[in-house]
């Protein structure tokens, strides 16, 4: 597997966390200069960032990562884009308002069933007591 693969599969699986060149290199075995062209190339993809600071080592110097992952539809969420965190996932804005409003429409749905039933009882109640009401010849 060649090095870039190996770096990018890395910095995905820690979506979010960011790596120094020295801790990139060291986890894919390779030198620091050969990870210094691998993280520019991946730099030049829009799911890569730079970041100030390495979360491995916590040094204060140039790192990459990954951005992070929308809980949702697993995109990847853009530096710029609107997304939320919540208990420590991220989603779109737009992800997170079609689940929130699949709840809602779910809920209509079975409050629209409900009524149904209810109408159709009542409609006949309404007949069997007219049959019983009216006097037979």
């Amino acid at each position: 597997m060649m090095t870039a693969e190996i770096a990018r599969r890395i910095l995905v699986g820690a979506a979010g966390e960011a790596l120094c060149h020295s801790c990139l290199a060291f986890a894919c075995s390779v030198s620091l200069p050969v990870v210094r062209r691998v993280a520019e190339e991946l730099l030049t993809s829009a799911s890569f960032q730079r970041r100030d600071r390495c979360a491995r080592c916590r040094h204060t110097v140039p790192a990459i990562c990954f951005a992070g992952k929308c809980a949702h539809c697993s995109l990847a969420v853009l530096p710029g884009e609107d997304a939320l965190e919540i208990d420590g996932d991220t989603f779109h804005a737009a992800c997170l308002r079609r689940l929130a409003t699949a709840e809602t429409i779910r809920l209509a749905r079975k409050l629209t069933r409900t009524s149904r039933q209810l109408i159709e009882q009542a409609r006949r109640r309404m007949r069997d007591r007219g049959r019983r009401d009216v006097p037979s010849r």
